[in-house]
């Protein structure tokens, strides 16, 4: 293994927003830092096994829950124990997510002094009715205030998340939220992301009286939408991600190709071919595991070569650059023609939803509304 990303997971928020499922607690600053430690513990339990041994890492990824919730004080611990603990290459991609209600400017520059090369602000709506449905605890004033903060100017890129698809939510106020994120100077990446609304949330379980649109409303939508990310400059490279050309978050990247990565804190999950874990979702429970020389995995597979290839066909489909023939022979020593049903991919190639360029199998752009569907279908 010459190569790995890393993602280190933060489990503290400043409140729980109402659609979430990811594993969050509330924000404790003594918790915190027994947190540090526990990670500090995990990085000597990896070392001691020595399953990186070699790796110079090329993307870091520090996401949550709220890293920006931690003190400017944490956020220099933990990128010094990132930058003590590993080897990290040269050219090196490094994101820390932040919210606009924790994020300064002097947490901005403690970050920027660490080696961070970029951040990505989860604004989801710039629309004060739609923030406060969603259980958001900033303001579309506060969104506006982070967004033409100077200090983002000294980072390589800058990405925002939004969301669509929200309960009475109009294109009207959709095109709003998009105006005010062009209107930036230094966004080069967005991602757009539909609701999902999961069975164990607040929202899951008021399903039945939320305003919400419907499949065709959101189809439209999602269609007003990519051509409005287009005219804005941002060029699409997976279903959800849009960017300015040279911003497409690397990391990401990483998971959709199946290259390795190493998850740390609770949460966090792993892929070292051939094997993929995860770490157990309690932030205490991970704290005295850690804390006792264990290992703090929940659950732990093997991927064979079967379960890998329909992996490489789901994640393949949902890029605009599609699934790469030689690489999946390459990785599942099969040839993509003799996996799939060919009838079936011949289907969607005359419906306009898939074409060959080879070596890739690219879904066209009425094709990505549907690749998990199309996926389904030809295996």
């Amino acid at each position: 293994m010459n190569s790995i990303s890393l993602y280190l997971h933060i489990p503290f928020c400043a409140k729980k927003c109402r659609y979430c499922d990811f594993y969050s607690v509330s924000f404790d600053e003594r918790l915190a830092w027994r947190y540090l430690d526990g990670l500090a513990a995990e990085i000597a339990l990896c070392k001691k096994s020595r399953i990186t041994e070699g790796a110079a890492v090329q993307t870091i990824f520090i996401g949550g829950g709220t890293p920006s919730v931690f003190s400017g004080e944490a956020l220099h611990s933990l990128c010094t124990l990132v930058r003590s603990s590993f080897t990290i290459a040269p050219g090196y991609e490094w994101t820390v997510e932040c919210n606009p209600e924790s994020f300064t400017n002097d947490k901005g520059v403690t970050l920027l002094e660490a080696g961070v090369t970029r951040l990505t602000f989860g604004l989801q709506s710039l629309n004060d009715r739609e923030l406060s449905l969603l259980g958001r605890v900033h303001s579309s004033e506060r969104c506006h205030t982070i967004l033409s903060d100077h200090v983002l100017s000294r980072f390589t890129s800058i990405g925002v998340d939004i969301m669509y698809g929200l309960p009475g939510q109009t294109m009207r106020t959709l095109e709003q939220t998009l105006a005010a994120v062009f209107d930036s100077p230094y966004v080069k990446h967005i991602s757009a992301y539909e609701l999902t609304v999961a069975d164990n949330t607040p929202f899951g379980r008021h399903r039945s009286i939320l305003p919400l649109p419907s499949e065709g409303e959101t189809a439209v939508m999602t269609g007003s939408l990519w051509e409005l990310l287009e005219k804005g400059g941002f060029c699409q490279y997976e279903v959800s991600n849009f960017a300015k050309p040279g911003h497409a978050c690397r990391h990401n990247q990483a998971y959709w190709d199946h290259k390795p990565y190493l998850g740390l804190g609770c949460a966090a999950h792993s892929y070292l071919h051939e094997k993929r874990w995860a770490n157990v979702r309690d932030v205490n429970r991970y704290i005295r595991m850690v804390s006792n020389g264990l290992f703090p995995r929940e659950f732990i597979e093997t991927i064979d070569k079967k379960k890998l290839a329909m992996e490489i066909v789901f994640l393949g489909l949902r890029k605009v650059q599609g699934i790469n023939e030689a690489f999946f022979q390459e990785s599942c020593g099969i040839a993509f023609a003799d996996f799939i049903q060919k009838d079936s991919i011949g289907q969607f190639v005359n419906r306009g939803l898939l074409e060959y360029e080879k070596p890739f199998w690219k879904p066209t752009r009425k094709g990505l509304l549907m690749a998990d569907a199309i996926a389904r279908e030809i295996l």
